[in-house]
């Protein structure tokens, strides 16, 4: 059996092969076991959509899976998934989403133009996290001055949670040093993913430099983009009363992989992300 893929970069700074946060959609996954889906996406070591056939096209059916497990919708996945099915329906228009995960359904409207989209986040609970700035000083690895006078939060939502912590200079982004055990040991107690969105905002109008940071299997890794982290500062805004409010993020450059997210809250307090797509590669395995 061979099973057909394409690798499509997400958030990408401007046409930059080399940017943004990769993503490998399988165009038809109707053949594979989860196991086989699972195992596909560690030997990739990428995150990994499959798509399924439909009657209608432009409402595809998918499944989200993580190197480490299935999961359900992710920013940067369902770009990429948005740009495949778009493509292999020679279409110009919109694409919705269907996913479901342990019985839970989902939808998600993808709107989209050329290689440019965004989606609606979802609903997120945030509330103030009760720390002294020495505690996410030491979290972070920076002096307790880096630590900006806005109150850090916790966000949790169907998708990704986490907290979210704003410092003061892009500098203080730049020298962020996660601390794998405090991670750890905090999102337990705060009964949240290990996931900390630093952040601080630029002299430049209307940008953002961030890092995102996350504990798979108790270590910490870096991604180098994430539209779910973006979502949650989008509720960080709300949530102070900020909005509404246009943000371009811009994440990634410590890893040497720059990438550019569009953040937007309206005066409902609507959050939006997006970004710009573009593929990269194709290929076949043989299974």
């Amino acid at each position: 059996m061979e099973i057909t893929y394409r690798l499509v970069n997400v958030f990408t700074d401007g046409d930059d092969p080399f940017s943004g946060n990769a993503v490998a959609i399988f165009e038809d996954g109707s053949e594979l076991s989860t196991y086989q889906m699972q195992s596909l996406s560690q030997e990739l070591n990428q995150e990994a959509v499959f798509i399924f056939p439909t009657d209608d096209p432009a409402n595809a059916q998918v499944r989200f899976f993580s190197p480490h497990q299935e999961k359900g919708f992710a920013g940067s996945a369902s770009l990429a998934t948005a740009h495949v099915v778009r493509d292999m329906m020679g279409s110009t228009g919109d694409v919705t989403l269907h996913e479901s995960q342990y019985g839970d359904y989902h939808v998600q409207h993808v709107a989209g133009s050329e290689n440019k989209w965004m989606f609606q986040g979802s609903q997120r609970r945030t509330r103030e996290l009760k720390a002294s700035p020495q505690i996410l000083a030491s979290l972070v690895g920076l002096s307790l001055d880096a630590i900006a006078a806005a109150p850090a939060t916790v966000s949790s939502t169907s998708g990704t949670g986490g907290i979210i912590l704003p410092v003061r200079t892009i500098d203080d982004v730049r020298e962020t040093r996660l601390d794998a055990r405090l991670l750890h040991s905090y999102a337990m107690l705060l009964n949240t993913v290990p996931s900390v969105y630093v952040w601080a905002e630029s002299d430049e109008d209307e940008v953002i430099h961030s890092r995102m940071f996350y504990g798979p299997r108790g270590g910490v890794l870096e991604v180098a983009a994430t539209g779910s982290g973006a979502a949650n500062l989008g509720a960080w805004f709300a949530s102070q009363g900020r909005g509404p409010i246009s943000r371009h993020i811009r994440q990634g450059r410590p890893l040497g992989r720059g990438s550019h997210v569009d953040l937007t809250v309206d005066e409902s307090g609507d959050i939006f992300v997006g970004g710009r797509t573009l593929e990269v590669s194709r290929g076949t395995f043989h299974i």
